[in-house]
């Protein structure tokens, strides 16, 4: 009997979105599965090789939807992706809540494409890092080094000027200045671990100026492409885990509460429409951040897409 091929499972109520992601997800040459029945999907389940399984966010939040991902995963897949549509944005923090989510996109179709496919590439290659797969090839890539606590400011002003001169506006700039500050400042402070896990700079003041180490120096890049601004933050320890990744975003509330963590990882998730997050564990961490240039302030999603990604090896240098 010859081997059952390797495939992707789509399970979602919407036939508009079930078209969208099934023209999307047929880029990756793997065959697709695609039902709105969650008997039938549990069927496919039980005769194919699901790789990737992709799920109604809704449905996660119903034992039928959890049911379905335990079953997936006895029988191979290695992710699970869940998508949100736009206006449903009240079930996120309790998605979050469950602390079972790793790959959430809030979607308006048909935007999602461009994230969809990058998502469902880095989750079935294992090749995660770099803000380059979210970019259109071409676009221009400006790399800075962070070697001083103090030195933050002008890495983040020198952000904004570089956008500024780009033609994004005012709103843009701000925004991917308070990520980029953020980020880096978690790279810094939180990043740090000694042999024995410990967190060393932890508690040491915000304000206060000290000089990096070889290992310490944070990396950031960014680049925009007329789509998205992209800002990477990479540390070169890896002590970032995912379950404290999640734990952090639970705690923020949709964005037109105006409230929130109101810092570190949690104000850079309110602050963006995409947090990416990969890791690999001692080695290095990198955080992207997306800011889609062409959403009115009035027409963007209530809550962000976030992504966790784990690798065994780090990136190239």
């Amino acid at each position: 009997m010859s081997a059952v091929a390797a495939s992707i499972l789509v399970v979602h109520r919407d036939r508009k979105t079930q078209r969208v992601v099934q023209r999307i997800l047929g880029a990756t040459g793997l065959r697709l599965d695609v039902t709105d029945d969650h008997e039938q999907a549990m069927r496919l389940v039980a005769q194919t090789t699901p790789r990737l399984l992709v799920l109604d966010g809704a449905d996660l939040l119903q034992p039928h939807g959890r049911a379905l991902v335990a079953a997936a995963e006895l029988r191979g897949a290695t992710s699970c992706l869940t998508l949100m549509a736009a206006d449903a944005n009240a079930e996120v923090p309790r998605l979050l809540a469950t602390g079972a989510v790793s790959n959430l996109l809030v979607h308006a179709m048909p935007v999602l494409a461009e994230e969809l496919i990058v998502t469902a590439h880095k989750l079935l290659r294992s090749d995660i890092f770099g803000l380059e797969k979210y970019l259109l090839w071409g676009s221009e890539v400006v790399a800075r080094r962070l070697t001083r606590s103090q030195a933050r400011s002008a890495l983040v002003h020198e952000l904004s000027d570089h956008l500024h001169a780009a033609g994004q506006s005012a709103r843009v700039a701000s925004m991917a200045m308070l990520v980029a500050d953020e980020l880096l400042s978690n790279a810094v402070h939180n990043a740090p671990v000694d042999a024995a896990g410990v967190a060393y700079r932890r508690d040491t003041p915000r304000d206060q100026d000290f000089a990096l180490t070889e290992r310490e120096a944070v990396a950031l890049r960014w680049g925009c492409d007329a789509r998205y601004v992209a800002i990477e933050v990479r540390d070169r320890f890896g002590s970032l885990r995912r379950d404290t990744v999640l734990a952090a975003l639970a705690h923020v509330r949709i964005r037109e509460t105006g409230e929130g963590a109101g810092m570190g990882l949690a104000l850079a998730y309110r602050s963006c429409d995409h947090l990416v997050f990969d890791l690999a564990p001692g080695v290095a961490t990198e955080c992207i951040a997306l800011i889609d240039v062409r959403a009115l302030p009035n027409q963007r999603p209530s809550a962000s897409s976030y992504n966790v990604f784990e690798a065994t090896t780090g990136p190239h240098e």
